[in-house]
């Protein structure tokens, strides 16, 4: 959807991150980072250290429709931090940009999916790895992939 990496916090599960890289591996997408991250506090406090912006997804934020005029006119490095279950207090005050997606229950990831493409207009609905293995070609009925030589 366009985003070049993801930092995971709590217990690092490198089973979590070896099937990302499988991912990667068939469809593509080397330039996209994955790290664990054991402080999710100081990423956040370093990233705008070094002039980042930082958005956290939630439901009590800004609606999503009053705030995309701004975030889409950043051209500093974006940050998103969505959290699952209960998240600390402090993601609130010392984010950038609280935003809500909705205020209705949602999952994390269709939450980071509804923002991406708003932030890239759909675009990265025609996004293409040339380092893909397989490749889906678009058709009305049935399913057609192809592997890339």
């Amino acid at each position: 959807m366009g985003a070049r990496g993801i930092f995971i916090a709590g217990d690092e599960d490198n089973a979590l991150i070896k099937k990302i890289e499988n991912v990667k591996s068939m469809w593509g997408g080397t330039y996209f980072e994955i790290d664990y991250c054991e402080n999710p506090q100081r990423l956040v406090i370093e990233w705008k250290k070094r002039g980042g912006i930082v958005i956290h997804l939630t439901m009590y934020g800004q609606r999503i429709n009053q705030v995309m005029d701004i975030i889409s006119t950043i051209q500093k490095p974006i940050l998103i931090v969505v959290g699952s279950q209960k998240v600390e207090g402090w993601y609130y005050y010392n984010s950038d940009f609280n935003i809500s997606i909705s205020s209705q229950p949602h999952s994390e990831i269709a939450a980071l999916a509804i923002f991406l493409d708003r932030i890239y207009k759909g675009e990265e609905l025609d996004i293409y790895f040339q380092d893909s293995k397989l490749r889906i070609i678009p058709q009305e009925r049935g399913k057609k992939v192809v592997k890339n030589e």
